[in-house]
C-alpha cells in the first residue's frame, strides 16, 4: 500500500504544472515554452495539462496538409492547436488530427481498416467509423473517459463535446507499444490516442498518449524515387538514387536482399538511365552525356552492364535516340548519325551487332517524325509488334508519312503503305491479326480508320471520325487503340458522347453498345485476354471499371480507379489523386478489385513526393509508391497484401 500511495504522490505532483505568470500568458519550466493569448484561455477552458499537455513549441504560422493552408499553430504535448480567427469561439481553435497522422505515418489507413459488425452492449458504438468504444474493468475505461471529457461549449450535449474534443474511433483496441516503451491496450481516435494502464491509480488507468510529442519527432523519408519499372522474366529492372550513388541501375527480385545497385555507371554524378526496354532477357537503355546519347545493355551484373554504341546528339536540345522496341534477336532504335539524320537501327547488345537498318529518308534529314505544338514538339514514334517484325512510322521525304515493317535486317525491312504524301499523319497503329493492321490516320478535319494488308499492301478506309474544336484546341476525335482476340477496339470522342468502337477483320468498323454507358477509358490488357473498359454514367458520373466480353458487362469496380495496370487474370489500379493512394486488384478472372493496401504522399510547403504513376506486373505487380516514412521507395503486391521491398534511400 505504501508503495501505491507514493506512486500517487508522484504523479500528482507531475501533474501540478510548475508554471510563472504574466498577463494571459504561462510559462513551463519542464519544456521552456509559454502559452498566451487564445490558445491559453482554450488551453485552460478545455481541460489544461491532462487532456493536452505541456507546450512544445512556440505559436507560429505552419502549413496544414489536409487543408493546404497556413495558420497559426502551437505543439503540446497530447494536441497541435491551430488558430482560425474566421471561425467563431470555440472553433476559432481547431485541434489537429494527431492520432490519425501517426496512423498515417504507420502506412495505416484509417478509413479503410477492418469496421466491427455493430454496437456491443455497455459500449458506444459509432456507425460513421465503424468502430465501438468501451470500458475496460468496473465502470473504468475508454468509454468513461470519452465521455468525462470535452470541448467547453454550451449549445453542445455531453456527447457533441466529446466529440469536438477527441474526434471518432478510428481503430479497434489492440495492444501497442507506446513512446514510453510501455505496451498497453490501445484505442486510436481523431485527435488522441487513449491508453490502458490497468496497474494505475483509477484516475490514471486512462491516460492520453503523447501523439503530439510523437508526431514532433516523426522523421519523413527522401525515398529513392524508383523509376522506368521494367519486367524481365521474375526480375524488375528500375533506376533509382540511394542518395550516394545517384540515379542509377537497379534490379530487384522482390526480396530486401536480392535489392541491389547493378553498377554505378556515372560514380561522380547520376547517369540517369531512361527508355528501358526488355529484349534477349536483358534490359536495353540509354545514357545521356554532354555529345551523345549511349544505348547500353545489362544483364542485371555489373560485369554484364556495358556500352554497347554512341548516337551523337544534332543539337544540344535534341535527342539522338527517339525510341528502343524489342524485336526477335534484339532491339530496334530511332538513333541519330551526322550522315542519315535519325533512322532505324538494330542491335543485339554488342557493338558489332549494332547497325543502320535502312536511310529511309536518304541524306542527313532522317525519318522521324516531328510534331510541332504551340510551344514545342514531339516525336511521333510509335512501334507495334507483329508476328514477322515491328511495324513503325517513318518520314520518307518524297512521299510523306508512311508505315514500314522490320524484323531489324536490312533485307527484311520495307514499306507497307501508300498514303497520299504530305497530307497525313499516322496518328495511333494497333495489330489486328499476323496479317493485318489497323492504323488512325489525322486529316485536319477527320480521323481515318484504315486497314492495311501487310502481304499486299492493300489499304482499306473503314469509316472516318469528325474532329471538333475545344476551345482552340483540336481534338484527335478516335485514339486509344487496344488489340483484344484479334479484333482491334477504340475509343471515339464527339461533342455530346463518348463511345466504343470495334474493328473485325470479316465485317469492318462498327460502333457497339455498353448498355448505355458513356467511354471514358480502354485499359491495355499485355495478354490480350479481356476488354476492360473504365465508363462513365449518362450524367458523366464514375461508373467504375467494367470488363466486357462481347456480349455483356461485369463491374470489377464501382470506384473511380486509375493508372490501372492488367496481368492475365489480376487487375491492378490506384484510387485517388492525393493522399491517400489506395490500392486495389482482385485475385482471379472474375473477381472484382478489393483494397490492398494504402500510399501517402507527404503534402507539405517542403519538396512533395513523386507521383504514383510507375509499375511493372509479373505474377503481381512492382510500384513506386510513398509512404510518410520512407518516401517514394518499391512496394510489391500480389493482389492480396502490399509490403515495400526495400528502403533503399533509408
Amino acid at each position: 500500500m505504501k508503495r501505491w500511495i507514493l506512486l500517487f504522490v508522484v504523479l500528482v505532483g507531475l501533474a501540478l504544472p510548475q508554471a510563472s505568470y504574466a498577463a494571459e500568458q504561462q510559462c513551463f519550466a519542464q519544456t521552456g515554452f509559454c502559452i498566451e493569448g487564445r490558445f491559453l484561455q482554450y488551453w485552460q477552458q478545455n481541460g489544461g495539462l491532462p487532456v493536452f499537455g505541456y507546450p512544445l513549441s512556440k505559436a507560429e504560422d505552419r502549413y496544414n496538409q489536409d487543408s493546404q493552408q497556413s495558420f497559426l499553430t502551437q505543439q503540446f504535448e497530447r494536441a497541435r492547436f491551430e488558430l482560425h480567427p474566421e471561425l467563431v469561439a470555440p472553433y476559432d481553435v481547431l485541434l489537429g488530427r494527431l492520432g490519425d497522422d501517426l496512423l498515417r505515418y504507420r502506412n495505416l489507413d484509417s478509413s479503410m481498416l477492418p469496421r466491427e459488425t455493430g454496437s456491443k452492449a455497455d459500449c458506444l458504438w459509432f456507425e460513421t467509423t465503424g468502430h465501438n468504444v468501451c470500458n475496460q474493468a468496473n465502470g473504468l475505461g475508454f468509454m468513461r473517459y470519452w465521455q468525462s471529457n470535452g470541448l467547453n461549449d454550451p449549445k453542445l450535449d455531453s456527447f457533441g463535446r466529446s466529440l469536438q474534443l477527441f474526434g471518432y474511433p478510428l481503430t479497434d483496441v489492440q495492444m501497442e507499444t507506446n513512446a514510453n516503451g510501455d505496451t498497453v491496450l490501445t484505442q486510436h481516435f481523431e485527435r488522441a490516442r487513449f491508453e490502458w494502464h490497468p496497474n494505475q491509480p483509477d484516475q490514471f488507468k486512462v491516460l492520453l498518449g503523447l501523439v503530439g510529442k510523437e508526431s514532433q519527432q516523426l522523421r519523413y523519408g527522401e525515398g529513392s524515387n524508383p523509376s522506368n519499372l521494367t519486367m524481365i522474366d521474375s526480375r524488375v529492372f528500375f533506376t533509382a538514387d540511394d542518395g550516394v550513388h545517384g540515379q542509377e541501375l537497379w534490379v530487384s527480385d522482390g526480396s530486401d536482399a536480392g535489392t541491389r545497385m547493378v553498377k554505378d555507371i556515372r560514380p561522380t554524378g547520376s547517369s540517369n538511365p531512361y527508355r528501358l526496354t526488355a529484349a534477349l532477357g536483358q534490359v536495353f537503355f540509354v545514357i545521356t552525356t554532354d555529345a551523345n546519347d549511349q544505348l547500353w545493355v545489362s544483364d542485371g551484373t555489373e560485369i554484364g552492364t556495358k556500352l554497347v554504341y554512341s548516337f551523337m546528339r544534332p543539337a544540344v536540345e535534341q535527342p539522338a535516340i527517339v525510341d528502343i522496341a524489342a524485336v526477335a534477336g534484339g532491339v530496334i532504335v530511332l538513333g541519330n548519325s551526322l550522315e542519315t539524320g535519325i533512322e532505324p537501327w538494330f542491335s543485339n547488345g554488342s557493338s558489332a551487332g549494332t547497325y543502320l537498318i535502312r536511310d529511309i529518308n536518304p541524306g542527313p534529314a532522317g525519318s522521324e517524325i516531328k510534331v510541332e505544338t504551340c510551344c514545342n514538339y514531339y516525336f511521333a514514334a510509335e512501334f507495334t509488334s507483329m508476328s514477322n517484325g515491328l511495324v513503325f512510322m517513318a518520314n520518307t521525304g518524297s512521299v510523306g508519312n508512311q508505315l514500314w515493317l522490320s524484323d531489324g535486317s536490312i533485307q527484311n525491312t520495307r514499306q507497307i503503305s501508300n498514303f497520299a504524301a504530305n497530307n497525313e499523319f499516322v496518328a495511333e497503329l494497333e495489330r489486328l491479326n499476323n496479317q493485318q493492321i489497323v492504323a488512325a490516320i489525322q486529316q485536319p478535319e477527320v480521323i481515318q480508320i484504315v486497314q492495311i494488308d501487310l502481304a499486299t499492301g492493300k489499304q482499306s478506309q473503314l469509316t472516318s471520325h469528325a474532329r471538333f474544336y475545344l476551345g482552340t484546341r483540336l481534338i484527335v476525335s478516335a485514339h486509344n487503340l487496344v488489340n483484344i482476340g484479334n479484333k482491334v477496339y477504340y475509343h471515339v470522342v464527339d461533342e455530346l458522347n463518348s463511345t466504343l468502337w470495334q474493328v473485325d477483320a470479316q465485317t469492318g468498323a462498327s460502333q457497339i453498345n455498353v448498355a448505355g454507358y458513356l467511354l471514358k477509358n480502354i485499359i491495355s490488357d499485355p495478354n490480350q485476354s479481356q476488354l476492360h473498359l473504365q465508363l462513365l454514367n449518362a450524367d458523366r458520373s464514375e461508373a467504375g471499371l467494367w470488363a466486357w466480353d462481347g456480349a455483356k458487362l461485369q463491374q470489377r469496380s464501382g470506384l473511380n480507379v486509375q493508372q490501372l495496370r492488367i496481368n492475365g487474370q489480376r487487375i491492378f489500379g490506384i484510387s485517388g489523386e492525393q493522399s491517400p493512394y489506395r490500392v486495389y486488384a482482385n485475385t482471379s478472372n472474375n473477381q472484382t478489385l478489393a483494397y490492398v493496401g494504402s500510399g501517402f504522399h507527404r503534402l507539405a510547403n517542403s519538396p512533395a513526393f513523386a507521383q504514383v504513376s510507375r509499375f511493372s506486373t509479373n505474377q503481381g505487380i512492382f510500384l513506386a509508391l510513398p509512404s510518410l516514412a520512407h518516401g517514394v521507395e518499391l512496394w510489391y503486391s500480389d493482389g492480396s497484401t502490399l509490403r515495400m521491398v526495400k528502403d533503399i534511400r533509408p
